[in-house]
Formats: structure tokens, sequence, C-alpha cells
């Protein structure tokens, strides 16, 4: 039985939280015309938080309960959640009593709630529906499942529910060669967290035993910092795998070299010892260095030494090759790990607050694997990893609208569009991988800096070299919260840096030797002398100039490499005259007509007047009336061919509105992308 009465001690804010959690719950139920149960309102409103946290996302709820003759429940599942580039599936089960007091959920009731969706999961891939009675919505996931399963990397089970989960959860089985089953739990304390802090993502948290079965035991290093304490323990290579296999990239998110790849020296000499010394790997390799925040640790009871039971924030900064290479070797080679150990420095930092200053400290002074500039050191800024997560959800039209729709894929850390790329174990994946994201729509961070320097007027900065240019790019535009719109703009700022680079061309056929000058002087002149009202926007939607930009830009370069040859007499380099902001006086002065430029031939090209702020996604879905988003949505069922991802996007939209909740800006970026799709198909049938 569960208890129904608030546990001794309770935290204060949990309690309030379990009430205000049942009234959210009870106020859907009121307001609903659809008749939902209490549980499918208690799940939509979890979902909701969580997907606001971006720890699932496109969610719908689909509640199939499946009985026996006699009454027992086989199967179960509440909701599911498609994601992630339909690499994850979500499929949730909920245990909700409904009655706004902290409750403690009983060790065979999670149990029986992890084995109906697995069974349900065991269901759905045996894909044997011809018997059932599904609901409209269930029938609808199941008739598409084959469809995307052959791109689920991983499947999370995951339990929702308003009690308190106070004990391990079971383990979750092994697929052999299918993808990853992994556990979760989200209750009261879990879901209370997650909405109490704003959105933000959970940091990782493993119980070492429970979820890969090690006793890791560690040497506590005696120190007088009171900033962090140190421990030295040595770890088996195949748990390490398993680490990277369920968390991925996310365990490593503060490493600023986890992406360079099995390509140098370093790592085909580590893939060389796994596969041919195993047992000289210890020897030979200098192990990882890794921060946690939390570290708790139980005595083993035969050899009296303490091992760790549970780790909290997990990051490793220093080893990430050692970490992928030892994964790839596994997954790619088949290579046996058994005799390969690594060793391992864990710092636990006690202040949260001090972790980023920290960990870039580490990697500075950590005795590395590769060379780490002070470019590299920056990756881990939240500016950065905006911006990484901005072009992984922001899809750009072909020019025409016709094919597919790609991505520019931002390289918050050098070498991790080859990383991404080789986490794809086939050719075919690999080819899918590049249509997405194509070579040629890479933007290194270091290159945003030179697009978006040139384009702002500082081609002096750009002239000055790779870094100098960055760390300055950096220090004034390191602290600003960017919006897709911001990377958008600065997408098609790289688009019009690549057209004047082509323009100029390269030896013998260029137009001169100093094209790595001229560009960025040439984009400053012409934004400065349109009163900055190029439309970005306008190149964003075409993925291209138009030909009379393209005429104008190539008359501009032109004049501006005769300006920077007629440098004064007292620089001895044109590339010492081209880094002083007094070159950039002397150009920016020079008037079009002095230099017989027509600007009025790309006026369709300017905007009427200065851009303005544009207004939030938020409002730009919202300005759609329900009635629009579910036309859009009956189309998309029957005409214009939406798969079970873009119409969930739609059902998503149209219930947030019903409920006046705000539009996350990922949700609303896809849904206006469905929505363009459908008034072009109006369009078209006028």
């Amino acid at each position: 039985m569960t208890s129904n009465n608030h546990m001794p001690g309770e935290n204060f804010e949990i309690i309030n939280f379990s009430t205000l959690l049942f009234q959210e719950v009870s106020e859907i139920l009121e307001n609903s015309q659809d008749g939902v149960f209490r549980e499918a309102a208690f799940t939509q409103q979890v979902l909701e938080f969580l997907s606001d946290a971006d720890e699932t996302g496109n969610c719908q709820v689909c509640t199939s309960v499946s009985r026996n003759r006699t009454g027992n429940r086989v199967r179960q599942i509440n909701a599911y959640g498609l994601w992630d580039d339909y690499e994850t599936l979500d499929l949730f089960i909920t245990d909700y009593q409904g009655e706004g007091a902290v409750y403690t959920l009983e060790k065979n009731r999670i149990t029986t709630a992890f084995n109906l969706a697995l069974k349900y999961l065991r269901y759905l891939q045996k894909g044997e529906f011809g018997f059932t009675e599904e609901s409209a919505a269930e029938m609808e996931f199941i008739s598409n499942f084959n469809e995307f399963s052959d791109k689920i990397l991983r499947i999370r089970i995951i339990l929702i529910t308003d009690g308190m989960v106070r004990t391990t959860l079971p383990v979750a089985p092994l697929q052999g060669e299918g993808p990853t089953i992994i556990y979760e739990a989200w209750d009261l304390q879990r879901i209370y967290q997650v909405w109490s802090s704003q959105g933000k993502r959970e940091p990782i948290e493993i119980d070492m035993p429970l979820q890969f079965g090690q006793h890791i035991e560690c040497l506590s290093v005696s120190q007088q910092e009171d900033q962090y304490s140190a421990y030295l323990a040595v770890i088996p290579a195949g748990l390490l795998a398993d680490l990277y296999n369920v968390y991925g990239t996310r365990l490593l998110e503060q490493n600023v070299r986890v992406y360079l790849q099995n390509l140098g020296k370093v790592n085909r000499e580590i893939r060389k010892t796994i596969l041919e010394s195993p047992g000289m790997f210890m020897a030979y390799n200098n192990g990882i260095s890794a921060t946690a925040t939390d570290v708790v640790f139980e005595t083993n009871i035969a050899t009296g030494k303490p091992f760790i039971r549970y780790i909290k924030g997990l990051q490793i900064v220093n080893g990430g090759q050692t970490t992928s290479s030892i994964y790839y070797a596994r997954k790619k080679d088949r290579a046996d790990l058994s005799k390969i150990h690594v060793q391992m420095k864990i710092t636990q930092v006690h202040d949260d607050m001090q972790m980023e200053g920290l960990v870039s400290r580490i990697s500075k002074y950590a005795n590395s694997q590769n060379k780490v500039s002070e470019i590299d050191l920056t990756s881990n800024q939240p500016f950065q990893i905006r911006l990484e997560e901005l072009s992984r959800t922001t899809w750009a039209d072909p020019p025409g609208s016709t094919g597919r729709q790609t991505r520019w894929f931002y390289e918050r850390v050098k070498g991790q569009y080859k990383e991404e790329l080789n986490k794809e174990h086939t050719k075919s994946r690999q080819l899918t991988f590049k249509n997405k994201n194509p070579p040629h729509q890479v933007i290194r961070k270091e290159e945003l800096a030179k697009y978006h320097n040139s384009w702002n007027l500082k081609p002096f900065w750009v002239s000055r070299g790779s870094q100098k240019n960055y760390l300055q790019f950096i220090a004034e535009e390191g602290s600003v919260q960017s919006s897709r719109q911001y990377y958008k703009d600065h997408v098609s700022m790289a688009i019009l840096f690549k057209a004047a680079e082509t323009i100029y061309g390269k030896k013998p056929y260029s137009l001169g030797d100093l094209r790595y000058l001229v560009v960025p002087y040439a984009l400053a002149w012409l934004n400065y002398h349109t009163a900055q009202r190029l439309d970005l926007s306008a190149i964003w939607l075409n993925q291209s100039v138009s030909k009379e930009l393209w005429t104008l830009l190539k008359s501009i370069l032109i004049k501006v490499n005769e300006f920077l040859q007629k440098k004064p007499d007292n620089f001895a380099l044109i590339g010492e005259w081209a880094k002083r902001e007094d070159c950039w006086t002397a150009l920016s002065a020079i008037l079009p007509e002095q230099i017989d430029i027509d600007l009025s031939s790309v006026k369709a090209d300017l905007m009427t007047a200065t851009p303005e702020v544009l207004k939030s996604t938020d409002s730009v879905v919202s300005a759609h009336r329900v009635a629009e988003w579910e036309a859009v949505e009956t189309a998309g069922r029957e005409r214009l061919r939406f798969d079970l991802f873009e119409i969930n996007v739609i059902r998503n939209v149209i219930r947030r509105l019903k409920n006046n909740k705000t539009i996350p800006e990922q949700l609303s970026e896809h849904a206006m992308k469905l929505m363009e799709v459908y008034q072009q198909e109006l369009i078209s049938a006028i």
C-alpha cells in the first residue's frame, strides 16, 4: 500500500509543490473539452515541464492499457516522445495517485510499471497488431513505428509519478545489437527540481553498482585546498565505453578536445594499442581527468576499501580521445576490452559556481595529448553551448524550397563534425548525416568570429589573425543571450562571406593575392554604405545571395583590392596596414560614387528601414489561430504526407495554444516550417 500522509521531516517546498501540481492537473481536467482522464492530464502536465527543460521532446499522450481475460494488465504506456533526430524514443508509463499528498511509491509498483512498459516495447518490436483494438492515437504510433525504428539508437522507458521513488530502479535488459534500453524515473522530487530550476537540464547522476555493476575503488588525495577534493582510481575500459554508450557526448560537454577524432597520431596509437597490445594500455596511456559536483562512497565489506557508489555531474575534461577511442574500438572493431584498464583522476568541485573556471584551468594545465589553444579554452562558455544547441535544431530550406532541409553545423569544439559523423556506424547512416549536415555548411567558432566582425565593421580585427580576432569577438559577444534569429543572421553572414571568397577566387584565377584581407574589408564597406540594411533574412531564406548582389560584390572586391595595394609608404607590408583601424577609417570614408559603385542595383536586397527587433517565435506561432493549426494538421495527414514527428509538432502547438501555454522556441521553429508548407500548398491551388 502507499502512504497518503506526508513523510516526517518532508521538505516543505516539496509538500507545497505536490499541492500545486494537483491543482494544475485539476485545472486541466476542468478546462478540457475532450474528456481527459486525470492520469492523462498529469502525464501531459509533466511532459510539458520536461519538454521545456529539453529532457525529452515532441511528446504525445497516448494511453494504452492492455489486459488479459482476468482483467490484469499485461502491457502499458501513457505517452511517447520521438525526438533527437529520431535517434531517441521515449516510452512513458504513469503511476498517479492524485491526492496532492507526498507518498512513497512502493518498489513492487515501480518494478511492475517498468515491466509493463517493457512488454509494450516488445509488442511494438514484434509488430503483430492484427487482432488488437488500439486507440486512434496508438494506432498511428505503431503503424509508423517501422518507418523510423532503424534510426533509433536508444529507447528510454520513463516512469513518471506524483509519488517519491526512494528505492533503486530495476536494471534495464540488454538489447544485443539493437538500441540501448535505459530505465529512468521522474518522481515528485525530480519533477519539482526541473520545475523550480526554470527548465535547466539536469546534471548526469550515476549509481555505479546499480547501473553498471561496478565497484570502483579509489584513493583519496590529502590536500589543504577547500575548493575541491581529489581522488585516484583505476577503471575497466569496458565501463568507460558503457558510460559513453549511455550518455554520449553529454559526458564530454566540458572537454575541449573530445572531438579531435582518430585522425591524429595520438588516436591512431590508442586504437593500435587497444587492438594489438591491450595489456600495455595502462603503461602507454596517461589516463583521464574528470570533474564532479558530488561523489558518495561506501566501504567494500570484503576488502575494507572505499568504492564509488554515486557520482553527480560527471564530466571528462581531459582524456576525451581515450574515451571515444575505447568506445569506437569496441563498437566498430569489436575489440575485447577485458584486459584494458584506465587510470582516472576525479576532482570533486565543492562550489558549482566555480565549476566552469576550474574546468577551463584543468584543461589548460593538464598534460594534454594535443595542443589546446586559447580558442579551445572558451568552448564551454554558455554562449558557445547555446550556439551549438541552436545549430542542431535550426533547419534551412534549400533554394527554391525543393529537396531536403539541411542544418548549418556549428563546431563548438575542434573536430566535432567528424566525431558526430563517426558515431554513424554504417555508410548509409553516414550519408544520411552528411545530407542533413553538408560538410560545406560547417561553421567553426573562429570562422563565426570572422564573419561577425567583418559584417560589424571591424575588418581590422579580422586582419590581425584568427586567434586575436576570435578573442576580441568573444570578449564582446560572450555575454550575449543568443536567439535563433541571432544564429540565422550569422549563417547569412557566412553565406555572404563565402560568396565573396568564391568571387575573389583562388590563384591562378583570382583577383589578386589579398583575399584574406579584401573580403572582410569589402563586406564591411558594403554594410557601412547601405546603412546596415542588407536583408540577412532574405539570404537565410534563399540560402544564397541574389545575382544582383553577386555582381555588386565583384565590383566592390576589385575596388577594395586596389585600395589596399595603395598602402601608405610608412608600412612595409599591406597586411600590417590592414591591421590598423586607420585603414578602415580611410576606406569607409570613400563614397560609392567616388569609385563608380552603384548601390541602387541591389535595392531589392535591402530592407526599407533599419532592422527592428523581431517578434519572438512564440508570438509568431500565436498569431495563427487554433483553427488554422487544426487545418494544418488535417492537411498534413490527408494530403501533405507529414510524418508522425511532424504531426505531433502541430498537435503540441494546438494543445499549448488552447491552454494558453508558451511555445518553446524549438517547437515553434518546427511548427512554422510546417505552416509554410501548408500555406504554399494553398497558394499553389489557386
